[in-house]
């Protein structure tokens, strides 16, 4: 389109502030994700917002189920990224980051927002959202990225085997859907256009400000066992720098990160 033109020749900034939101409410879909995907292979532009009441096939990270009843947020957005396909991932810093903006402002100040790498968002030590990054190549063409999101409102499961929550357990506001979903928007927005401006290094330190597990030990599973150390670092792209007991350090791009406290068992979301 002409707004994209406009936004590689007046840099990366444009066009990220001119990503405008266009939001499509159901009642019921199978996945926010699938439907936003279906859109964007017949040329959708980047700013679709897809949100469900219910979701009946929600998935979390690796191809996990995500419980999706009535009540909750469950929404895809469609991105067309202006950043390199190596710094895709770091998108889920921006949301992270958004989502936790957007919740705080409707919480009591006595509950702990916080950061758990790579894109959990905790309430007093919780998990409160999903996070699923889908990115897809198109030949001759950038890729595309679709952002899924669900957030527990009014409920959230129980047969978890990791701390999870609701915000009306946090003592929130009862808040709508589709009013937490603008909220959220409005929140992103900036912090997208930062990203898409700056990389990860540009919303690197307000992520920080939340995040919790920097310096401690932890337990991180990967798809092919589990590895424990200390949480050194981030690296500059957003991986995990792993302090082993045994010396030397481990790169981590994707992982479950599980503090000593929590309850063992593989995580979800």
């Amino acid at each position: 389109s002409s707004r994209e033109e406009r936004g590689r020749r007046g840099g990366l900034a444009l066009r990220g502030m001119s990503l405008i939101f266009r939001v499509e409410e159901v009642a019921e879909i199978d996945s926010t994700n699938d439907a936003c995907r279906q859109r964007a292979l017949q040329g959708e532009q980047a700013g679709l917002v897809i949100r469900a009441d219910l979701q009946t096939k929600g998935r979390g990270r690796r191809g996990r189920d995500w419980s999706s009843p009535k009540g909750n947020l469950y929404t895809s957005l469609l991105l067309r990224p202006a950043r390199p396909a190596g710094e895709i991932a770091t998108l889920g810093f921006v949301a992270v980051l958004a989502l936790g903006d957007a919740v705080q402002a409707i919480l009591p100040p006595t509950i702990r927002v916080a950061h758990k790498w790579p894109n959990d968002l905790l309430l007093n030590g919780r998990k409160v959202s999903g996070i699923l990054l889908e990115t897809q190549a198109v030949p001759g063409a950038a890729p595309f990225v679709i952002l899924g999101m669900g957030v527990n409102i009014l409920s959230h499961p129980a047969d978890t085997p990791y701390p999870v929550t609701d915000l009306l357990a946090n003592g929130a506001a009862l808040i709508q859907p589709r009013e937490l979903l603008d909220r959220l928007l409005a929140a992103f927005a900036p912090a997208y256009a930062a990203w898409e401006q700056g990389g990860f290094a540009a919303i690197e330190p307000a992520w920080r400000r939340r995040a919790v597990g920097i310096g401690q030990p932890i337990e991180v599973r990967l798809q092919s066992g589990s590895l424990h150390g200390t949480f050194r670092d981030l690296d500059s792209d957003g991986a995990l720098r792993l302090a082993l007991p045994e010396g030397g350090e481990r790169r981590i791009s994707a992982g479950d990160v599980y503090f000593p406290s929590q309850a063992p068992g593989p995580s979800g979301g």
